[in-house]
């Protein structure tokens, strides 16, 4: 979860053609980006520092311009230490820097004459308006650029909230080396100390050998386009948008309907609801039982729950229509009394939706077991094919979990059916689109008994209802559905041909082996019967009868 806010993991190198470095005055291209600066001096990777400021806001004793000179000496000599040449000074008026049209043209300007494809700027989020002031200007010109750079934001002042983490142990010595040259801000405050425990601190996440890194906000001229304001958002919008919620109203709410027809294992599914990792989650039970249904509690754990009683026994898809109507979830999902969730099942379903907001359906894996909760070895692992579910349901109910936009959009169980409504329910939501499979077991069904009846009803109704329901779905079916059915009945055709004709070669190989082994007893029992007819079999006879005698009475004195 972490590494969602922080990396754990750090790179050597930002890969890039060309760099462009603004610095908003003489020691931030320094302070800020000096390692990742010697690192594309390192790779022969050009690299032009601006440096836009004068610096000399606060000259002391001494003259503005001599305080000027002393600033734009102190970072030639820098440069000379990370080896990227000669910067260049635009000396605008320290803390005078304004975010305005003309800078961001002069900025979009140099970085189309540098053909830079990387830029680095301070964060946004510096507390020096000078560093606010270039970073906005910087963010706009790129996002303006047509060749669309890279924009590396680095740190000073404030620390930033970093999605790349630069390693540069190797290189720390040298980058101090360079930050001594400040000598002029240094004497006011040991900037460059600073700077060597931010660069440390930066390892919190990192492996033991890493001793030293820089962080940084990389994000693309593309993004910038598709969405201006998304380095100015704020931590909570950030965290929200990461999905690390703060409170359980900033994720979707989810729905889990249980159609109880009050069984012992009831418990066990609501216990399983309770352990849902996932925030957001309201239960509703649906009294398919009618009278005499056991109480039920006000909460499953920390999360709410609703009884829905119509005052009679319902039917399985009349009892999940009316669990639809009542359901205020955002996302639904079905629950049956005697299945259950692995505690990571919604969670994982939910970060497969968000992940394709496209998509109204997403299923994991689900694993059968028997009434003591045994796995019995079937299993429902299916990746989505919308031809195989048009033949037959492999997705267990509890197994998926779908989008309110269906319900909304007509999806409802068919009140004929007692069995295989869920069948048809899936059939309808596929006319949405495909679903999102999940290749991970998370829910589990139970068989056997008095559980899983509608996967074990009688062979007459299964193959009555299966026929209503290709009649009802047959007008939907398109020409690539039926062609790719009759590809699947032609290659299993194909297969079942193929293993008949191995299983008969098969056949007709053992038994040449068969054949050849009772021939070969035949020919030792021939040999043996020989043996017991010849005459000297019969002339030693006494001699085998005296070795028998003399070898009993040495085995008895022992």
């Amino acid at each position: 979860m972490e590494n969602k806010i922080i990396p754990y993991q750090a790179t050597r190198c930002i890969h890039a053609n060309s760099v462009l470095v603004f610095a908003p005055h003489p020691d931030d291209e320094v302070f800020g980006c000096g390692g990742g600066i010697m690192r594309h001096v390192l790779a022969d990777i050009p690299v032009h520092v601006v440096i836009i400021s004068d610096g000399a806001y606060d000259p002391g004793d001494m003259e503005r311009k001599e305080m000027v000179e002393i600033r734009e000496a102190e970072s030639r000599k820098a440069a000379d230490v990370l080896g990227y040449g000669e910067p260049e000074f635009w000396r605008l008026p320290d803390r005078n820097v304004i975010y305005g049209e003309a800078l961001i043209r002069r900025i979009a300007d140099e970085i189309q004459n540098t053909a830079a494809n990387l830029v680095y700027a301070p964060s946004q989020m510096e507390m020096h308006p000078d560093h606010r002031a270039v970073a906005m200007c910087v963010v706009e010109a790129v996002r303006r650029a047509p060749s669309k750079p890279l924009l590396a934001l680095y740190e000073v002042g404030t620390p930033l909230r970093p999605n790349l983490l630069l390693d540069i142990s190797d290189l720390s010595v040298r980058k101090m080396t360079a930050m001594e040259c400040f000598a002029s801000q240094n004497k006011k405050q040991r900037y460059d100390l600073d700077i060597a425990a931010l660069n440390r601190y930066r390892t919190y996440t990192l492996p033991a050998e890493v001793t030293s890194a820089e962080a940084y906000s990389l994000v693309s001229a593309i993004e910038l386009a598709s969405d201006p304001f998304k380095l100015y958002q704020s931590e909570y919008n950030f965290q929200r948008d990461l999905r690390l919620a703060t409170d359980t109203m900033d994720v979707p709410l989810v729905s889990v309907i249980i159609r109880s027809t009050d069984r012992p294992t009831l418990l066990e599914s609501l216990d399983s609801i309770a352990l849902q990792t996932y925030p957001n989650i309201e239960v509703v039970v649906v009294n398919a039982k009618g009278g005499g249904h056991s109480k039920q509690g006000e909460r499953c754990g920390h999360f709410p729950v609703r009884v829905v009683d119509t005052g009679e026994m319902l039917r399985r898809s009349r009892a999940g229509n009316v669990g639809l109507c009542n359901a205020k979830g955002d996302f639904i999902i079905f629950l049956d009394d005697d299945d259950w969730f692995m505690p990571d099942h919604i969670s994982t379903l939910m970060d497969a939706l968000r992940s394709n907001p496209d998509k109204t359906v997403a299923y994991s894996c689900a694993t059968c077991v028997n009434e003591q909760n045994e796995p019995t070895g079937g299993h429902f692992c299916q990746p989505f094919d919308r031809t195989l579910l048009l033949a037959g349901n492999y997705i267990p109910i509890h197994a998926a979990l779908f989008s309110r936009t269906i319900v909304d959009g007509g999806c409802r169980m068919d009140e004929s059916l007692d069995l295989y409504e869920d069948w048809d329910f899936w059939l309808q939501a596929a006319t949405y689109g495909d679903f999102i499979f999940v290749d991970h077991v998370s829910a589990y069904v139970r068989m056997g008994g008095q559980f899983g009846q509608s996967c074990t009803a009688d062979a007459i109704s299964a193959q009555k209802i299966t026929t209503y329901l290709f009649e009802k779905w047959r007008k939907e079916w398109r020409r690539e559905d039926l062609l790719k059915i009759m590809a699947s009945v032609q290659g299993y055709r194909a297969k079942v041909n193929e293993l008949t004709t191995e299983r008969d070669a098969v056949a007709v190989d053992c038994g040449k082996q068969i054949a050849g082994l009772n021939q070969a007893l035949l020919e030792r029992e021939s040999v043996i019967q020989r043996i017991l007819l010849s005459k000297s079999w019969r002339l030693t006879q006494p001699l085998r009868a005296l070795k028998t005698f003399f070898l009993t009475r040495v085995s008895q004195n022992k």
